[in-house]
């Protein structure tokens, strides 16, 4: 519901430039409002600034950051936290609040109870927190990291932001670009976290609370940890697991449509999507305006059929259909997009993303997403060819290097299949979820416990693994940036507290036994949803590879061309123009290569 801002400035020399430089580039993310104060004490002086997006009691009281009465607390909070309510009777029984905020009720609940209070929290968050009799800071983040939050510490001051801008904005800070990233992003689309494509300049982890305090550095002082899969796989009636579920996904959704904005949904006429509007129709909310990308003329064809089952389910579910038709002329905005980046992502979902925010800003401020529900119900193709390669590991180790060099033959996704096999299991997984055939040099670790059976803890690990890694960074970095880019706040159902505790209540090998995400598909088939559990899985996506090679390609393609471009003191420019040629010529298909390499290089002129 926010951009966040702090500044600890060390030795007492700034003045208020630089909170409102930062607050002036984090203005898209809170056009509502904007503000900041200031304390000094401990010998150093405490800067907290926040840009607010009104969602929950739209009044000029619940503006930020917010202070106790006394004054001694204060607290900049972007997110949403579902069970507020709950939390203020529980624990604030006797307290007068002046708003109906949730930002109030967290900024009681820290000031009373401190780190303690972060597990209580239902919901998303990033927050910077200060006592400020003392100078101390406290940053922290939900569990899963769906709000984003940057910082760097250096010996005069501790800058931290919602956005990576906004630390740049200050003027306290060198932009210099940090090289390591390269091969890990144009590997897996993303880069390698906590760091950030610029040098100094981390992202605090999922779950950590960290403190600074006067003469100490920024420290962690505690973890909010997802919860851990029962590796049991004892017997569980289907039909009970399913309406189990479906109660506390009900309620889920039910919460997350409450605000004093009007809400929608990110439609793409997919399972998860879909169940999200059949509940919020079972729930009584009726008329929900959906939005989705349609494609017109040939592009149809060559698309995903998103928008045709969505059309379909919005009239089953009785909901408020919005389509924004997107076509080849449109690539002429790339470099715009691409100017809106913190850091380079080759996902083309989040320019899709981004133009579905436009449309939908018009008519809403809040968006449900189903975004998480490939991670935590195993519902990735990778997720379920990972399954049948464990099964049959003690095969496939013996011939994993033959049939990676008979590979060539076969079609394109067969011999990238197979020239991903390893004898490792930990290591093919791994590969699995690259994105592009770009040479890995040094592979990510993917934890495998010790315990229970073989496939077991394998998987188990898969599923962690893409939970921890492409999840928060490329996903929830995607939906967060792309929707609070034009002041919409996107709110994530299935990576609720209740949602993520039931899914980890299962071994792993049962989230796939019966297919991939079959506990969402039941719940959809009860739910009169036929025609979305039976089709099939499609990315989303655009037919941009066909995009690439026609008149109005150039807008991307031609930040390959120049040889001084700064990208290519790090990347090969003959591979580079040799993927471009061949796909140009249609003799091969490199669009995700050339994407993640147009959108590094226009990144990096920037």
């Amino acid at each position: 519901m926010c951009g966040i801002h702090l500044i600890v400035d060390k030795h007492n020399r700034l003045d208020k430039v630089p909170m409102e430089r930062m607050l002036a580039a984090g203005r898209h993310r809170g056009p509502d409002a904007s503000a900041w104060v200031t304390r000094q004490a401990a010998g150093r002086t405490v800067w907290l600034g926040a840009n607010r997006l009104r969602i929950t009691d739209l009044r000029d009281a619940a503006n930020q950051p917010m202070q106790t009465p006394d004054g001694r607390f204060a607290l900049a909070f972007n997110g949403a936290v579902y069970n507020h309510e709950e939390l203020r009777r529980r624990w604030l029984p006797h307290l007068s609040f002046a708003t109906a905020s949730d930002t109030e009720t967290v900024l009681h609940l820290l000031a009373r109870h401190g780190f303690a209070a972060l597990d209580w929290l239902d919901g998303m968050f990033a927050l910077a927190f200060c006592d400020t009799s003392t100078g101390t800071a406290l940053l922290a983040r939900d569990r899963w990291g769906m709000k984003p939050l940057h910082w760097l510490e250096n010996e005069s001051f501790l800058v931290a932001s919602s956005e990576i801008g906004g630390i740049l904005a200050s003027g306290l800070v060198e932009k210099r670009f940090d090289e390591t990233q390269v091969a890990h992003y144009l590997a897996f689309r993303y880069a390698k976290r906590p760091g950030t494509f610029l040098r100094d300049i981390a992202e605090l982890e999922p779950g950590v609370a960290a403190a600074s305090e006067p003469q100490q550095r920024l420290r962690e002082e505690s973890r909010l940890f997802l919860p851990k899969r029962t590796s049991e796989n004892a017997a569980f009636d289907t039909g009970e697991a399913v309406n189990r579920f479906g109660q506390i996904l009900l309620k889920t959704v039910r919460r997350h449509c409450q605000a004093d904005v009007p809400a929608g949904l990110l439609l793409s006429g997919g399972v998860d999507s879909t169940l999200l509007l059949a509940l919020a129709h079972e729930a009584g909310i009726r008329s929900l305006p959906t939005f989705t990308v349609a494609y017109a003329g040939r592009d149809e064809a060559h698309a995903t059929q998103d928008h045709r089952f969505a059309r379909q389910a919005a009239r089953r579910y009785g909901a408020e259909a919005h389509e924004v038709t997107i076509f080849e002329k449109l690539l002429e905005t790339f470099p715009d997009w691409v100017r809106t980046l913190d850091q380079p992502v080759a996902d083309g979902a989040a320019w899709l993303t981004s133009l579905l925010a436009t449309e939908a800003k018009k008519q809403v401020t809040v968006l449900l997403s189903g975004a998480g529900a490939d991670e935590l119900f195993a519902g990735y193709n990778r997720h379920r060819a990972f399954y049948q390669y464990l099964k049959y590991h003690p095969l496939l180790r013996r011939t994993a290097p033959l049939l990676a060099a008979v590979s060539g033959g076969l079609g394109r996704h067969w011999r990238t299949g197979f020239s991903r096999l390893r004898p490792s299991a930990a290591e093919t997984f791994v590969r699995f979820t690259a994105a592009t055939d770009y040479p890995i040099d040094a592979l990510p670790n993917l934890d495998v416990p010790g315990e229970p059976g073989f496939v077991e803890r394998h998987l188990s690990a898969a599923l962690r693994f893409d939970q921890t890694n492409y999840l928060p960074a490329d996903v929830l970095a995607v939906t967060d940036r792309m929707t609070m880019r034009h002041g919409v706040e996107a709110r994530l159902p299935y990576l609720s507290h209740e949602v993520t505790a039931f899914s980890c209540s299962f071994p792993a090998d049962t989230l796939l036994k019966h297919g991939q995400k079959w506990l969402l598909k039941e719940m959809l088939l009860q739910r009169g949803g036929q025609p979305y559990v039976r089709r099939r899985k499609e990315g989303f996506g655009m037919p941009l590879g066909r995009w690439l090679r026609g008149p109005h390609g150039g807008a991307v393609t031609r930040f390959l061309e120049n040889r001084r471009a700064p990208m290519f003191e790090w990347v090969d420019y003959t591979r580079a123009q040799h993927l471009l040629k061949t796909h140009q010529n249609a003799t091969a298909d490199h669009t995700n290569e050339i994407w993640a390499l147009a959108v590094l290089a226009a990144w990096m002129e920037t």
